[in-house]
Order: structure tokens, then sequence, then C-alpha cells
């Protein structure tokens, strides 16, 4: 039996940053983006989450004293791969030596 393809996508999310720190975030991360909560003067940063960024990401959330409460792992998978389970890449539980943060989840349904 083979397994149905699937597209695990893993970021690295802050949470609750400032404007200054969003933008910061950006330009000192390759890869980074972020965008704006609605009603709020709060912003979300998120990065794909590999190997090469983790002293970065370290380095960036303790000069910034961001709060690890307010960082998580945010894992994607398609819809069709939840019934066969979802393989989280091995870079989610190296992460987690680094940064003790939560691991959040999104099942995307693609309609045709």
């Amino acid at each position: 039996m083979t397994k149905a393809t699937q597209t695990v996508s893993v970021s690295f999310r802050l949470l609750k940053l400032d404007m200054m720190q969003a933008y910061t975030f950006k330009k000192e991360i390759n890869g980074a983006s972020f965008y704006k909560l609605d009603d709020e003067n709060i912003f979300v940063g998120t990065v794909p989450l590999s190997d090469d960024l983790f002293d970065e990401l370290n380095d960036f959330v303790i000069r910034q004293q961001v709060q690890y409460d307010d960082c998580d792992i945010y894992v994607e998978s398609p819809a069709c791969a939840v019934s066969n389970g979802i393989d989280v890449p091995r870079v989610v539980n190296r992460m987690l030596k680094y940064i003790d943060c939560k691991l959040s989840y999104g099942i995307v349904s693609h309609q045709g």
C-alpha cells in the first residue's frame, strides 16, 4: 500500500510582535515575513523552519525579549493526508531543543 503524497509545511511563528519587532524580524531572518492581526497593533512573524535558522531565531527571541509562550511551531498538512497520519519533519523536534514552544496544527482542504 502506498502512502498518499503529502506536503507538510512547518513554520516558526512569533505571535505577538510590535511593528518595530516585525520589521526587524523580516530584515534579520532570511525568508521571514509578517502580517498584522485584525483591529490590533499586534503582528505575527513567520518563517519556514529549517536547521540553518535555529541560532538566528534563538538570538532574535532573546534579543527582542520575546516570551516562549508567544511563539509556536505551526505544522500544516493537506486534509487528504490526515487519514494516513501526518509525518512531522524532524526539524520540529530539533527546534524544540532550542526553543521550548507550543505546537499548532492546521489542516488545509483543497477544493477543486
